[in-house]
């Protein structure tokens, strides 16, 4: 009667170690980029030292997201005063950070402001080429209730759906 539990006592002991150590772990953390390096901690002194430094800002972004670390790039972004916050390369930034996340209508509603800020000041042909595009891709994202994390082969069909083009003249 002993060998039974004992048996049965190891088996779940056995089957629960199993399955803690072989279940998935979690992505990594949205905070943390992967070799984000030290040339990054002069950027980041420069934009607490000066927070109204919109080139700063935008160069600190840039590396973030060049190192896989969107959520970095928002929250330096968030924490940026008004004006630059709201100044289009740096809100263009915020939407491709956004997008990263999986935050498809934050993304959208960003890179809408970037358009109509484009409207009402120059911006160059390749930025408002780029966020049209996302802007297009995030709208069938949302429209479809597509989340981007998750659902990988249906964020490619929206984004081939949305850069399409259809061309009426035979070439």
């Amino acid at each position: 009667m002993q060998d039974w539990r004992w048996a049965f006592g190891g088996a779940v002991a056995v089957t629960a170690l199993n399955v803690c150590a072989s279940s998935t772990t979690p992505a990594a953390p949205i905070l943390a980029g992967r070799d984000l390096g030290p040339e990054l901690r002069a950027l980041e002194a420069t934009v607490s030292r000066y927070p109204a430094d919109r080139a700063a800002l935008e160069a600190l972004t840039e590396a973030y997201l060049a190192g896989g670390a969107p959520g970095l790039a928002v929250a330096a972004i968030d924490r940026a005063p008004e004006q630059v916050k709201n100044a289009v390369h740096v809100a263009d930034a915020k939407a491709r950070a956004l997008t990263e996340l999986g935050s498809p209508e934050a993304a959208l509603a960003t890179e809408r402001r970037v358009l109509d800020a484009c409207v009402k000041e120059v911006c160059s042909p390749t930025l408002v080429a780029r966020a049209e595009r996302r802007a297009r891709w995030l709208a069938e994202l949302v429209r479809e209730g597509i989340d981007p994390l998750s659902e990988p082969e249906r964020t490619l069909v929206a984004y081939r759906i949305a850069v399409r083009e259809v061309r009426l003249d035979g070439r």
